[in-house]
C-alpha cells in the first residue's frame, strides 16, 4: 500500500485530487489534501488496515502532535472527502471542537497601527513591549522573566505555571531591546520596569494599552496582552499552512526533474490509430 498511492485499495488518491481539481479547488487547497492524504496513507501503512478504529487513531495521533484544531481539521476534511468518493460514508471522521474564542481578534493591521502610534507619540516602552507580546507570544504572567540576560541570549526558556515555554525573540525585537536597555542603563534583571525598578504591574499594562488603543482608533477591548498573543498563534498557524504548501511543491518538483533525467520514455506511438 505504501507504493501504491492509494489509502483503500482501487482509489489512487491522485484520482480523488483530479476530482478535487475539476470542482475548482484551488491549487493550494488540493496541495494540502495531496500532503495530508499521502500522510494518512503513510500512518495507515504501519497501524493498518484501514478501519473505523485504526482512523481514529490516526485522528487521535493528529491532536496529541499539538496541532491546532484548524490543522487537524483540515486534516479530516481531506481524509472524509477522499473516503465519500471511495463510497464508505461508515468511516467518515467527525472534526475536533474548536476552543471558544478567547476574546476579540486583533488584525495585523490594527496591531501596526498601535505600533505606528506608539512610536509617533514616543511610548517606547509601551511600543517594545506590545511587539514583545506580538511576536513571541510570551505570556503576561513571564514578564518578569523577560530579563536583560535573557534578551542578549536570544532565546531560552520560561516558566509558565509550572510549565516550561520556549522563548526565542525575533533579530529585529532583540536589537531594539538591546538599543532600550543600553540607553536607559539595564544590564540585569527585568527589562519592562517602572521607574522605580519595578515590573509593569497588570493593572498598569492595560491602562497603557488602552490609552494607546484609544489614541490608534483601534476598538478599547482589543487592549490587553492577550489579543496580541492570539494574533502570535494565527500569524504562526498561517505560516505553517504555507509551509506546508510549499513543501508539498518542492517534493513535486524534485520528482518532475527526477522524472526529466530518468523516467520511462513513453511511447510515441502509443494511442495512434492504425490506418491502412
Amino acid at each position: 500500500m505504501a507504493d501504491s498511492g492509494e489509502i483503500l485499495q482501487g482509489y489512487p488518491i491522485e484520482e480523488f485530487l483530479q476530482q478535487e481539481t475539476a470542482r475548482r479547488r484551488s491549487s493550494e487547497t488540493v496541495q494540502l489534501y495531496r500532503s495530508c492524504l499521502y500522510g494518512l496513507r503513510d500512518w495507515m501503512a504501519r497501524h493498518g488496515p484501514v478501519s473505523a478504529q485504526s482512523l481514529d487513531g490516526w485522528r487521535q495521533s493528529l491532536v496529541r502532535r499539538g496541532l491546532q484544531p484548524r490543522t487537524v481539521n483540515l486534516h479530516l476534511a481531506a481524509a472524509n472527502g477522499y473516503l465519500r468518493w471511495c463510497g464508505r460514508p461508515d468511516l467518515l471522521l467527525r472534526h475536533v471542537q474548536a476552543p471558544a474564542a478567547e476574546g476579540p481578534q486583533l488584525t495585523r493591521p490594527e496591531y501596526l497601527r498601535l505600533l505606528r502610534t506608539a512610536r509617533r507619540k514616543g511610548w517606547r516602552r509601551l511600543y517594545l513591549l506590545v511587539k514583545l507580546f506580538a511576536t513571541t507570544g510570551v505570556p503576561l504572567q513571564c514578564l518578569d522573566q523577560v530579563t536583560a540576560e535573557l534578551v542578549r541570549q536570544g532565546r531560552g526558556t520560561l516558566n509558565y505555571r509550572g510549565s516550561p515555554v520556549p522563548f526565542r525573540c525575533p533579530p529585529a525585537l532583540r536589537q531594539e531591546l538591546l538599543d532600550y536597555m543600553a540607553e536607559t542603563g539595564i544590564y540585569r534583571g527585568p527589562v519592562f520596569i517602572t521607574r522605580t525598578g519595578q515590573v509593569w504591574n497588570r493593572s498598569n499594562i492595560f491602562r497603557r494599552m488602552q490609552e494607546l488603543c484609544l489614541r490608534a482608533g483601534v476598538p478599547e477591548e482589543k487592549a490587553n496582552p492577550r489579543c496580541l498573543r492570539n494574533l502570535y498563534k494565527a500569524t504562526q498557524q498561517l505560516v505553517e499552512d504555507q509551509l506546508a504548501v510549499l513543501r508539498q511543491q518542492m517534493y513535486d518538483q524534485m520528482l518532475e526533474m527526477e522524472q526529466e533525467a530518468i523516467g520511462w520514455p513513453a511511447d510515441p506511438t502509443a494511442g495512434q490509430s492504425q490506418t491502412a
